[in-house]
């Protein structure tokens, strides 16, 4: 009875300092202009995902993405103007090479010219909208790569928050199996319990110790990839903790139907493509107008010395030559184009439609599995690890029986904090495909 009273006060001691480990304060490193006072106190040390993603937002690849797209902007303005005016200089010698004599004939001059080429009236409107929806389908383009890079810094956070829970049970199993490991070392050195029970203690804490080594390796990793993303030193993000938050009370989702909706309206894929459709139109209708003719405006001015200056107007009207050579195959593509951004959107709410049922069903499995290990999995695992110690103290059991009962709490605890880190990362994958940031 004494070794167990030793053991469960050792366990009760334990579960304290693994607590107290947890709200260690750390200092939040001014150089990366957070607010002393706003993180004082025992959320000093945590790690704001928030912060994490809004730096990940300013990331180069966004940033080039969004230039492009302003530029795509400018475009648009360049449609609806006019052509550039041509200016024009000349020399008309009506003498003749052989005998050059300028202001000599009244048909030899100096030439000055300005020629305007105008566009049927409807050629710069649809111009221009074909490059609106060029840039807004670009800006939509940003939007979705915005969203893939949050999903990512969500998905590493979480998973983060997941490995530090995972590496905090093990280093404190860890602690309590150096604890029965030198009880059963005395034990056998009195005869009291067998080879094989000691041999299989030393195996148990050597498979904790390389799981320790994998869960830290994996965590180096994933800070690796969060300074990647985010721009932060590494140091930054090791010297804070990750927070993997407990599911909310009764979130059973049953919103289907309105989450569709929504990604329908919000999805950027959707709304590129949606905008490629009626740039798609507008290329149709800019093909078809290949047919009509363009206007030129010229004026002239001719110097001819001592003699009457020449002045000249004309109004010029230009058409296709050899019409359906061009025009044809033009309009066939841009028609073409419009049926394939049809069968694109098609095809894009379908796959909406499917993984937003995928992920509806894998956050109801998550959340239930995660409250059946939570209420009911890890407290039996608990009780009966508590049991065996008891029994084991007492001679009762066996050392098997409670290494049995010991690695079954850790399992427990990893399934339930792993279901938890799931449902949060398929919440931030629904998000996503909602067209959701936060």
């Amino acid at each position: 009875m004494k070794k167990t009273f030793t053991v469960l006060t050792v366990l009760t001691v334990l579960t304290a300092f693994t607590v107290s480990v947890f709200i260690i304060i750390n200092p939040v490193n001014k150089s990366y202009g957070y607010n002393h006072k706003k993180y004082r106190g025992k959320t000093a040390n945590i790690l704001p995902l928030s912060i994490l993603i809004k730096n990940a937002l300013k990331n180069p690849d966004i940033t080039s993405s969004i230039l492009k797209t302003e530029g795509l902007k400018e475009k648009i303005a360049i449609a609806k103007a006019l052509p550039e005016p041509v200016a024009g200089i000349g020399l008309t010698d009506a003498n003749g090479f052989n005998n050059p004599g300028i202001g000599v004939n009244s048909m030899s001059n100096i030439g000055f010219s300005i020629s305007q080429k105008i566009p049927f009236p409807s050629k710069l409107g649809t111009k221009s909208q074909i490059n609106k929806y060029s840039y807004m389908s670009s800006k939509a383009k940003t939007m979705a790569l915005k969203l893939d890079t949050a999903y990512l810094v969500k998905e590493s956070y979480y998973n983060l928050a997941l490995l530090e829970k995972q590496i905090a049970v093990v280093k404190y199993n860890r602690l309590l199996l150096n604890l029965i490991l030198r009880d059963i070392s005395q034990k056998y050195g009195t005869g009291t319990a067998s080879a094989p029970a000691y041999i299989r203690t030393m195996l148990e804490e050597a498979a904790l110790k390389s799981e320790l080594f994998s869960l830290n390796k994996a965590k180096d990793k994933l800070i690796y990839l969060l300074s990647e993303l985010t721009g932060l030193k590494s140091s930054y993000i090791k010297l804070r903790r990750a927070v993997l938050p407990k599911i909310k009370e009764a979130v059973m989702r049953v919103e289907t139907k309105k989450d569709i909706k929504t990604a329908y309206k919000y999805n950027p894929e959707l709304k590129s493509l949606k905008y490629l459709a009626k740039k798609s139109d507008y290329e149709t209708a800019y093909a078809k107008e290949s047919y009509l003719p363009d206007f030129y405006l010229k004026a002239g001015y001719g110097d001819r010395y001592s003699m009457v200056p020449v002045l000249s107007a004309s109004v010029g009207l230009s058409l296709p030559v050899y019409f359906n050579s061009y025009q044809k195959p033009l309009v066939n593509k841009a028609e073409k184009d419009k049926v394939s951004s049809i069968y694109d959107i098609s095809w894009e709410k379908l796959q909406i439609i499917k993984s937003i049922s995928f992920y509806v069903k894998a956050l109801r499995l998550n959340e239930n599995n995660y409250r059946l290990y939570e209420s009911l999995y890890v407290p039996e695992a608990k009780l009966l690890f508590k049991a065996e110690i008891s029994s084991f103290g007492t001679g009762r059991s066996s050392a098997f029986s409670l290494l049995d009962s010991f690695r079954k709490l850790i399992d427990s605890e990893f399934k339930r904090d792993i279901y938890n880190a799931k449902y949060y990362i398929d919440k931030s994958r629904l998000e996503q495909i909602m067209g959701k940031i936060r």
